[in-house]
Parts: C-alpha cells; structure tokens; sequence
C-alpha cells in the first residue's frame, strides 16, 4: 500500500505542475515575445522611423499576442537619441496558477540597441 501512496502523490504532484506550465508558460512567451519585438524595433533607423511609427508596430505585436486587457499605447516610452533607442515598458498580468490560485505577474521590460542606419 506504501508504493502506490507514493506513486500517487507523485502522480499528483506533477499533475499540479503540468497544470501550472500549462497556465503560466503562455503569459511569459508573450513577454519575452514583445521584450524580442522591442528589440527588433529599436534597431530600425531613425530616418522614416518616427517615435509615433514605432508605437504602431509595438501594438501591433500586442494586438497578435493578445495583450490588449494589460498594455495600452500609452504604457509604452520611447526615448530616440542621435545613436540609438530606448523602449520602456511595465505592466501587469494576471493568471490562474492552479484552480482558485489566482497570480499576478509583473513585468518591467527595456530595449536599448543602437540604431542602424
């Protein structure tokens, strides 16, 4: 009777984390797939690339990814000098962990690169 308690406990236990990657792993691909994407923008050269066109082509990443509920335009701070760019960005997001375990998640994400002309 002890082995299978055991099996049991363990079955249920990876279960439980089954469960939690299944939940929680789509809420950090979509970060670091923004985090990628404000990377790849903030390389783009200055020239026909306005701060107000870069905003465009970030929340049309946030739009693909479903992150409109948790980031707005206005979460978004883009400081362009002669030479590079920054791209500034913090928000919030809740998910479910495990039934009736609720987490929020915070993520505060920067892109500095230089620009390429």
């Amino acid at each position: 009777g002890e082995g299978k308690l055991s099996g049991l406990l363990w079955l249920v236990a990876f279960a439980a984390l089954g469960y939690m990657a299944w939940n929680v792993g789509p809420v950090y691909f979509a970060n670091y797939s923004l985090q990628d994407k404000m990377i790849e923008v903030a390389r783009l050269g200055r020239g026909m690339n306005s701060d107000e066109k870069i905003l465009d082509l970030l929340m049309t990443e946030v739009r693909e990814l479903d992150l409109t509920p948790y980031v707005q335009r206005t979460s978004f701070r883009v400081l362009t000098e002669e030479n590079r760019r920054r791209i500034f960005l913090e928000y919030d997001r809740e998910a479910q962990v495990l039934p009736g375990w609720r987490k929020n998640f915070h993520f505060n994400v920067q892109a500095d690169q230089p620009l390429l002309f």
